[in-house]
């Protein structure tokens, strides 16, 4: 059973967008062929529209992030991009063989090995949430997106900013400094 939650975020909450938002996720059932969650936050910031998504299912996690200027089209795209990117992780496991479990997956990362090289591997990840946001609010998405560091732009200085999880389980954060 799919779940399906639908935040507003400075909009007033509309039923006619959550069942817009729940109707396009709900065909994404017949790319992923096992049940889901998705969290997906809607908000408007001055003439921004912004759709974001954080699906999870077993063995994948996929986020997407979507603005426009008309909400209806943010959710559109949004929903394209997640289908797009299941239908790739589908074509990656058929690749891997019926037989095989897939490892699990976070969309935006990818690895690339090259045969003999030694030395560290550079992984990149889209852990960058572009839209303006505060510290705290960054801090939150270090647990609903499950990973050690976020960058995103401070709303209150206009900077690029990261949070991450130290190891003493506190969250630190980092800004450029004026010089």
């Amino acid at each position: 059973m799919n779940n399906i939650s639908v935040t507003f975020r400075h909009i007033d909450p509309s039923q006619p967008l959550r069942s817009y938002v729940t109707e396009k996720l709900g065909k994404i059932q017949k790319v992923l062929d096992r049940p889901f969650d998705a969290h997906v936050t809607l908000s408007v910031e001055k003439y921004r529209h912004i759709a974001e998504v954080f699906l999870t299912g077993k063995g994948i996690t996929i986020k997407a992030f979507e603005s426009t200027d008309d909400l209806y089209s943010a959710i559109d795209l949004v929903s394209d991009k997640v289908e797009r990117q299941l239908k790739k992780y589908r074509e990656k496991k058929k690749d891997k063989g019926q037989g095989a479990s897939p490892a699990p997956m976070v969309s935006g990362s990818s690895l690339t090995i090259r045969e003999g090289e030694e030395g560290p591997r550079i992984i990149r990840s889209d852990n960058f949430l572009p839209k303006p946001m505060s510290v705290e609010e960054a801090a939150r998405h270090l647990d609903m997106l499950k990973v050690d560091v976020v960058m995103f732009v401070n709303q209150e200085t206009n900077q690029p900013s990261v949070v991450f999880r130290q190891q003493d389980g506190n969250i630190g954060f980092a800004e450029p400094s004026a010089r």
